[in-house]
């Protein structure tokens, strides 16, 4: 019975861990992000090979985040965007030890049966660069990895990983020495 408990236990501490991307940002420290007001699409088509359903659900996320953050679009924004979305499968495996963690060994010399789960998992990352119009050079890139279902794209997670890939942007302002 404790071993059911603490599967499931594992199962939703997996299944909270999941829903939460990894972000990764990187910025410009002479860009001057204050003036930026508006953006534009560096790509106006899907580009060749994508999924144009999963990309038109993707830009509408970007385009209401960035709303959120009063980026209004235009079509001579203050800064170009563009995104690019991508895949890899991975094994996953966890030894829960011999007889898991309630069940110590009975005795020496007794073999020891191990639990353990592998499974194989779907990591889907989302980036999104930022270009300063005027310079035409990238002023801001950020990723955000979470596990994904290949089969069935989830708009609740791609809403998760725009907003949580665009958290940073625009990055805070460099501290006075």
């Amino acid at each position: 019975m404790a071993k059911r408990w603490f599967g499931i236990a594992a199962l939703l501490v997996a299944t909270a861990c999941a829903s939460t991307p990894r972000v990764n940002y990187d910025s410009d420290p002479t860009a001057d992000f204050s003036r930026y007001r508006s953006y534009s699409w560096v790509f106006s088509g899907v580009p060749q090979g994508m999924n144009p359903l999963l990309f038109e659900r993707v830009k509408a996320s970007i385009d209401r985040s960035l709303a959120a953050r009063s980026f209004t679009q235009s079509a001579n924004g203050d800064f170009a965007i563009a995104f690019t979305l991508g895949a890899r499968d991975r094994v996953e495996v966890t030894d829960y030890g011999p007889y898991g963690p309630f069940f110590p060994r009975f005795g020496y010399g007794w073999g020891g049966y191990h639990d353990v789960d592998v499974r194989n998992v779907t990591d889907g990352t989302l980036t999104i660069d930022i270009y300063d119009v005027a310079t035409k050079k990238p002023v801001w890139h950020g990723t955000a990895t979470q596990e994904i279902n290949r089969n069935k794209p989830d708009p609740a997670m791609i809403d998760v990983a725009v907003d949580a890939a665009l958290a940073n942007f625009p990055p805070p302002p460099p501290k006075a020495r």
